[in-house]
Parts: C-alpha cells; structure tokens; sequence
C-alpha cells in the first residue's frame, strides 16, 4: 500500500512538472511572438519614417525657376504631338522652365488667375481662376501631358497651355503684371509667377530699357506686309505669321502697322508691318545677298526692327542716334543702325536728330535698319555658310543725345532676341 501511494505521488509530480514547463514555454513563446510583432511594427513605422523623410527631403529640393519672358504666344497653329487648334479653336501659350533642383518634377495642375479689366482673361465672368490639367490631346483648359515631367537641371523646358480661343490673356503695353500664374507639382509644391514680367530697374541715375518687347518688319523679297491673320490674301499656314493686327501701342501678341514716311515702301504707302521677331532662313538668305535693301536685287529684303523702350532715367533726354547688335555663335552678326522713333498719343514718327523731348518714364519704339550681316563659320559648316537649324541671335542696342555737353546721354537696351527659324513649319 505504502509502495502505491509512493508512485502515485511520483505521477502527479511528473504531471504537474510537465504542466508547469508547458505553462513556462507558452509564457516565453507569447513574449518572443510579442517581442517579434513589436520588431516588425517598429520596423515598418521606421520604414514609412524613412519614406517620408526621404519624400519630404525631395520635396524640399525641387526648386523651378520661370524664364523670362514667363508666359509666350505660340506662334504655329499646331503644336507638334499635341494637336491643332491654335488661335483658331484655342488660345496657345507656353511657359519656359528651369529646374534647378536636384530631383525629378511633375506638373499636376496649372492655375491663372488675371487680376486686370473686369472680364478680361481668368476673370468673372470668365472661369476665376482657370484650371488647367494635363491632356495627351489639346483642349480648352489644359496642358500637355508630353511636357509636364521636367528632369533634374533641365533648363528652358516649354510648357504648352490651351484656353478657348474666347479668353486672351491680358497683356498691356508697357508691361503690367495682370496675371498670376500658380504651378502646382505632384509633390504638392507651388511655384507662382506674375506675367507679364514686372519691369525691373537697375538704379542708374540714367537709363533705357526694353520690357522685352521687340518686333520685325521686313520688305523686299519678303514682305511682312502679308504677315497677319487680316491681312489680305494671307492663309493661316501660307505664311509663317499668323497674329492678329493690334493698334499702336500693340501687345507682344499682336501685329503692329507704323507710318514712317522716310523709308521708301512701294506696298504699302508707307507703312512698315511689325510681327513677332522671327523670321525663316529664306528671309536671312535674301537679306545677306543685299544688305540694307540697297541693291535693288529682285531676291532682296531689308530688315527693321524696332525695340519698346522706356526712359527709366530722372531727366529727359532727345534721341539723336543709336545702333543694334545682334550676334550668333559669336562672330555672326545682324548690325544696324537707329534711323528714329515713333513716340506719343497718337503714335507719331520722328526721323533720328529730329526726337521730341522724351520725359523720366515715357516709352517710345526705337526704330533700326539692319544694314551690316556678317557670316564668318557655323557648327560644323564652312565660312560664310547659313544656320541649318533654329538660332536665336541675340544682343543689345543703345540710344544717345551725340551732345557735346553736361546734357550728353547714353543708354543701353536689353533685346528679347530674333530668332531665324530654318522654315515656316520648323
């Protein structure tokens, strides 16, 4: 009996040691599986950590800075891989971009507001502001989806916008910021700009400076007496011009007509049409052969440009003469000469030496005849060869008093450029 209880003792001994362990293990085993699950989430809330310092790090590097002069017209009526349209169904712009962040940017949506005349542009009744996303195809109120990734330090990226051809962009002359243009990114920055571009002063106690506004006529050969969408017998893609005519002071936007009795225009009875400044390769060729339109040639063409400038100076001043250089790949040059102005309400001509008097923030159009091309080499091409491809020339020009006295004054314009397209389509 005694040996019974003993082993009977003994089992429930061994039972309650098992039980015990078994109890023990399952305490370790949910602390392990607690400890674990703890790890895991620890390591996916410093993995989300992680990704949000690193977005938010992005964020903080994209940087984009807007080109002047902001906001451009497109000059074509279609823009390639994106469609046709232009100023016929649709208003087309670009605007011009630098990143010069260290990251990738995407563009997710572009706004306008126009804070100018009363149902002008972005405002009532017009859509306050326009809402522009991006679209593969063009339509109203929208961007292209071809042009909305910008890569690191890309520079004079062109994003091209559409809004119905019944809303134009005010644009007043001299230039006035009437727009506020807000560029949202897919990281949620906002990079804003105004346009047009406020007109920026040096400080100089005497100066001239252009808004960037620059025009160019031409006749002869080629007469951009046919370069406007009214003009008569012109086509919408027969010419390389297509803007509407405007009335002096015309926006950059428009089609300019001056009277200038002093040169001699058969087409027209003295009248110069000034367009945006480009012309085709075909316009420069026909210039080189005759320079400043004096040979007489039947392949002819004489150039004249004329640069919006404003007296930003204290005193006033009479514009006697001045000169233009404009310049590609260094020593390639469109040169000329001022043989003018054309100043005050109405738009009156003055020949150079013959200026009225020109008051501390005025504007005039300085009027130049380019009359010295000069062709040395290009890229890869010989001497006196042409560009084979789009090329901006670019530069300055200048006015002065020529007096001999305290009342002597000079000042310098900063240009926009001209740019020689290799054909009306390209």
């Amino acid at each position: 009996m005694f040996r019974l209880l003993i082993f009977r003792f003994r089992r429930r001994r061994a039972v309650s040691t098992i039980i015990g362990g078994l109890i023990t293990l399952t305490l370790i085993l949910t602390a392990l599986g607690t400890m674990v699950f703890a790890s895991e989430q620890y390591d996916q809330y410093q993995q989300i950590a992680n990704k949000m310092a690193q977005y938010h790090n992005q964020q903080q590097s994209e940087n984009l800075v807007i080109n002047f002069p902001g906001l451009s017209i497109l000059t074509n009526t279609a823009v390639s891989g994106w469609g046709g349209g232009c100023w016929v169904t649709y208003n087309c712009y670009n605007i011009t971009i630098s990143n010069l962040g260290g990251v990738g940017v995407q563009i997710a949506r572009i706004y306008i507001n126009s804070t100018g005349p009363a149902g002008s542009g972005c405002s009532s009744p017009n859509p306050q502001p326009c809402i522009l996303n991006p679209s593969s195809t063009i339509a109203s109120y929208t961007f292209s989806q071809a042009t909305q990734f910008l890569n690191p330090g890309e520079t004079n990226h062109a994003v091209d916008l559409a809004l119905p051809i019944s809303l134009t962009l005010p644009n007043p002359s001299p230039a006035t910021p009437q727009n506020m243009v807000l560029i949202v990114t897919s990281r949620g920055n906002v990079f804003s700009f105004q346009w047009p571009f406020q007109l920026q002063i040096f400080g100089q106690s005497q100066s001239a400076f252009s808004s960037g506004i620059m025009k160019v006529a031409y006749q002869g050969a080629d007469d951009s007496i046919h370069d406007y969408s009214g003009a008569s017998g012109h086509t919408a893609g027969t010419f390389c011009h297509n803007e509407p005519l405007g009335t002096y002071p015309a926006g950059s936007n428009y089609a300019e007509k001056l009277t200038i009795p002093v040169v001699t225009i058969t087409r027209d009875s003295g009248v110069l049409t000034f367009v945006n400044p480009w012309i085709t390769l075909k316009f420069l060729q026909d210039a080189i052969n005759c320079p400043g339109g004096t040979c007489g040639n039947s392949n002819s063409t004489e150039i004249f440009i004329y640069v919006y400038v404003i007296n930003t100076g204290s005193i006033s001043y009479k514009v006697a003469s001045g000169s233009i250089d404009l310049t590609w790949y260094g020593s390639n040059h469109l040169d000329g000469t001022l043989f003018g102005i054309y100043y005050g309400n109405p738009g009156t001509f003055y020949a150079a030496g013959a200026s009225p008097s020109i008051t501390p923030g005025a504007s005039y159009y300085a009027l130049y005849t380019i009359n010295k091309i000069q062709f040395d080499k290009q890229p890869g091409g010989s001497s006196g060869s042409y560009p084979s491809q789009n090329v901006m020339f670019w530069g300055s020009a200048s006015v002065t008093t020529n007096t001999e006295d305290q009342s002597y004054y000079s000042g310098t314009i900063l240009l926009s450029g001209l740019w020689v397209r290799y054909s009306c389509s390209t």
